[in-house]
């Protein structure tokens, strides 16, 4: 492992974190999706494409492949959304969009059975990614389906899953050692 690197879960959870609060929080009802402002979003995932990036290239240097490959592809999936990808506008359907969550969904699994499996990412880490998936897995069965309910349960899994991003974005950065987070990415 390159020690000289710092260590990217601060930076990658945190900016997941952020993007997927934000995401969410139409889809859980808290706010309603005329009120989303598109220049915020664009702002959002803009900052969520760059940290994901910068986290995935640090993940990689340290020769942590699990993260480096989590943090990759959430910073392209946060790249195509700050482009149109499955937008409406964009010519996207629900079912196309529904498909698209689903493919996620089912890389998200083998993200959380591999990181449910590495004892060394810590429980939190394996915790954020299910709750990820299982947000995933509710929007795009809501989608198919046409089901408020997915929808709203999607969202608040996903509001739940960013908080959790948040504890191990800290966790990673604080001096002593919290439930759920192997002790070497605390900084003491």
């Amino acid at each position: 492992m390159n020690n000289k690197v710092a260590n990217p879960k601060a930076l990658g959870f945190g900016v997941l974190a952020i993007a997927f609060w934000m995401y969410s929080l139409a889809h859980s009802g808290l706010v309603h999706p005329a009120g989303i402002d598109p220049g915020t979003m664009h702002m959002t995932m803009a900052v969520a494409t760059l940290g994901l990036l910068i986290a995935g290239i640090m993940a990689f240097l340290r020769q942590e492949g699990w993260s480096a490959f989590f943090f990759l592809l959430w910073a392209g999936l946060a790249w195509g959304s700050m482009h149109g990808m499955g937008h409406e506008m964009m010519g996207a359907t629900r079912e196309f969009n529904g498909w698209f969550a689903i493919a996620i969904t089912l890389v998200n699994l083998y993200l959380w059975f591999g990181a449910f499996k590495d004892k060394k990412l810590g429980g939190a880490v394996s915790l954020t990614v299910l709750l990820f998936w299982l947000s995933l897995l509710g929007l795009g069965l809501s989608f198919f389906f046409n089901a408020a309910a997915l929808e709203r349960i999607g969202g608040v899994l996903g509001l739940i899953g960013a908080v959790l991003a948040f504890y191990v974005s800290a966790g990673s950065m604080c001096p002593m050692n919290l439930p759920g987070l192997p002790k070497e990415d605390n900084a003491g």
